[in-house]
């Protein structure tokens, strides 16, 4: 009786310590998502930005064109 229950007792505290690891582990890694995902907007934006540049030179380009 004595032995189960402290075979009961050291299960319990595997359980806590992998409880506390996972949940060590789930916070990391919804850091490394906002992280992420604040990148991704930033990359968004940037690729927006890029395309307004490239289509204003290229409305250029074209009325160059028409002009020469």
């Amino acid at each position: 009786m004595h032995n189960d229950l402290r075979e009961l007792e050291q299960q319990l505290e595997k359980l806590i310590q992998l409880s506390e690891r996972l949940d060590q582990e789930n916070r990391h890694l919804k850091k490394q998502q906002a992280e992420l995902k604040r990148a991704r907007a930033q990359l968004l934006k940037q690729r927006d930005q890029a395309r307004q540049h490239i289509d204003a030179v290229l409305g250029r380009l074209k009325n160059y064109e028409v002009l020469s």
